[in-house]
């Protein structure tokens, strides 16, 4: 157990400790009487000489915690000596109600709420919080009329300088037993703590998993071996460092779900210096509290391994996944929830499915869940099946034992093995190309016809759809097998114009980009960026791209105003139909905005002669083509 010193103002006191361990068989044996001021001195070398808890009291055990970190165990007064001490002062004042005053730290003293009644005093206590409060609190008692000082050695010889009578709070052994009892407990505790840690950092050391702890603020408590490892950076480089510092990845929304006990775990996979790690967070509870949670992380790795020859044939090929979480735009709370969905799938080998509009993130999404899987080692082969015929779907995805082409021969699925298979549309799938993706994924098999044998398969199929599958089953155009075997993972990305937050990262993204591109230092105000928000955007993100690089490209200002942008949607995407008879598009503008447009050019652009011609003023001009989006370049 951890050693205990016994260091007291008193050679009494010291007495009184040596007869309380000899008769309590106490394993002691640094016992010293020291001076208040030697008191910091004294605990450190104790602790040299292996202690490691201190039995001190009043001032000396105040230096004692203020100046070192050394666990105390201090010795409190019982209200029994207090007692005798009250006593003595009365018979020392020889007074009727004399006027007592008790100074010193209020953890040194027990209960003495009816004192004045048993004695028939009054009795002020002054209780400090630093020993050099001391002197004020003894002139605030003199100045309160009080007789007597009841203190400790600081205390006693202040007053004394002042004059006024002065007891030392001597102790009896009940007060030294309370404290060496608390000590023996205290040293089993810390000897406990001790075999806990040792046991706990074994299992650290010896876990093939990676394992982080952290405290109740997130902070990094502990990192073992292979989580260095994982980390690139030593436990002490880590060491009371906030966990999303380190791991930015990690979303605090979970992480504080775990702490304040509203999720039981949390389970993740991100990237680490290229490495895909698989994450997975519990609470530390103890008698219905938290006290902090325990990260277990391990590396997602290849199925198999791949050999130099097959990963230069992936590059040359080009079936490689370029994205990752970090490039989805993941500001408002719906994209947040799919991308942790999404994570969570990548830890799966099961099928995903990716629902939402053109132009959605779908393939990207696709890309950084392959990314973040055991498969991301493998290629990514992308198929896009909407526009083939039946026997090109067959040969794009299964093979044609024989085409001259080895792509075609192969087939997706087979060049896809030991990585992730994208297709895309699955729902214009015909029905045999349907049931041979059924089996290919439900038996892990590859048939290219009905009567050749079929191949094993060792690979992740990700679909993407937009159109709900449900409804095509009910149509009777899709399988209703393979929709179940597909819709256990199932992504839904909303379209952009239900993300406004996502529309303005997305813009700021494309201006970044384009500003160096086309080394312009460009602004959007405030008006321009509304109304990109209110705008449909029924083509999604590839919508946006387009347009953000025409806005970028062909604006005359620096500033960005919204009736630029106003201008260049109506002009890239106007009001249109196809009429019956002509069969060609009529576009809408509004007539208002078609006469400003012409007056501009004829009078190339001059305001003034175009506000005179309409019979308006400038002003009134300026809030027309404001209004219509109308642009003199």
């Amino acid at each position: 157990m951890s050693k205990i010193a016994v260091l007291l103002p008193r050679e009494f006191m010291l007495e009184q400790a040596k007869k309380i361990i000899e008769e309590e068989q106490l394993d002691i044996d640094i016992l010293r009487v020291i001076k208040t001021a030697d008191s910091v001195y004294e605990a450190r070398r104790a602790v040299e000489e292996g202690a490691g808890i201190i039995v001190a009291r009043g001032g000396q055990a105040a230096f004692i915690k203020k100046y070192t970190k050394i666990p105390i165990a201090e010795i409190v007064l019982t209200a029994q000596e207090m007692g005798r001490l009250i006593k003595r002062a009365k018979e020392m004042l020889a007074k009727v109600n004399p006027s007592v005053a008790i100074i010193g730290f209020k953890n040194m003293y027990g209960d003495m709420t009816y004192f004045e009644e048993i004695f028939d005093i009054t009795l002020k206590t002054y209780f400090i919080e630093t020993i050099e409060e001391t002197d004020d609190m003894i002139g605030l008692a003199v100045q309160e009329g009080a007789d007597l000082i009841i203190g400790g050695d600081v205390a006693n010889e202040l007053a004394k300088a002042r004059n006024l009578p002065a007891i030392f709070i001597e102790s009896t052994e009940d007060s030294i037993r309370n404290a060496l009892s608390t000590a023996s407990k205290m040293s089993y505790a810390a000897e406990l703590e001790k075999t806990h840690i040792a046991q706990f950092e074994t299992v650290l050391d010896t876990s093939v998993n990676g394992i982080i702890k952290i405290n109740t603020a997130k902070e990094i408590t502990n990192v073992n071996r292979m989580g260095e490892e994982l980390l690139g950076k030593k436990n002490s480089e880590v060491m009371g460092a906030g966990l999303t510092e380190i791991i930015p990845e990690l979303e605090n929304e979970y992480i504080d779900a775990v702490l304040n006990g509203l999720r039981d775990t949390y389970t993740t996979s991100i990237k680490i210096a290229k490495t895909s790690v698989m994450f997975s967070m519990a609470p530390i509870q103890y008698e219905n509290r938290i006290g902090g949670a325990i990260l277990s992380c391990y590396k997602l790795t290849m199925l198999k391994d791949r050999d130099s020859e097959q990963y230069r044939e992936m590059y040359l090929h080009g079936y490689i996944a370029k994205h990752h979480f970090s490039d989805l735009p993941v500001t408002c709370e719906t994209m947040k929830r799919i991308a942790t969905l999404a994570r969570m799938y990548a830890l799966s080998t099961r099928p995903v499915l990716i629902c939402g509009e053109e132009g959605t993130e779908k393939e990207v999404l696709a890309q950084c869940i392959h990314n973040n899987s055991s498969y991301k080692s493998g290629p990514f082969v992308s198929v896009n099946v909407s526009s083939m015929t039946e026997q090109m779907q067959l040969e794009r995805l299964f093979g044609n034992a024989y085409a001259e082409d080895e792509s075609l021969r192969k087939g997706a699925l087979a060049i896809g093995d030991l990585g992730t298979v994208l297709i895309a549309e699955v729902e214009k799938l015909t029905p045999v190309a349907q049931y041979r993706l059924y089996r290919a994924i439900r038996y892990e098999a590859l048939l290219q016809n009905d009567l050749e044998k079929s191949q094993t398969l060792d690979n992740r199929v990700i679909v993407t759809a937009g159109k709900n599958l449900a409804i095509c089953v009910k149509e009777g155009c899709f399988r209703e097998d393979l929709y179940y075997l597909l819709n256990g993972l199932t992504l839904e990305i909303p379209p952009l114009r239900e993300r406004p937050r996502d529309i303005a990262a997305i813009v700021k993204r494309c201006k970044d980009e384009f500003s160096k591109r086309y080394a312009k230092y460009l602004k959007i105000s405030d008006e321009g960026m509304k109304c990109l928000q209110s705008y449909g955007w029924y083509g999604n993100e590839l919508q946006l791209e387009s347009f953000c690089e025409r806005l970028f490209l062909t604006t005359p200002k620096k500033t960005i105003h919204g009736d630029y942008v106003r201008f260049l949607l109506d002009d890239l995407y106007p009001a249109a139909e196809i009429t019956a008879q002509a069969k060609r598009v009529v576009v809408y503008r509004h007539p208002e905005a078609e006469k400003i447009s012409e007056l501009l050019n004829k009078h190339q652009g001059n305001r003034a002669a175009v506000a005179r011609e309409m019979g308006i003023s400038a002003t009134t001009l300026w809030r027309h083509m404001k209004k219509y989006g109308v642009i003199d370049n």
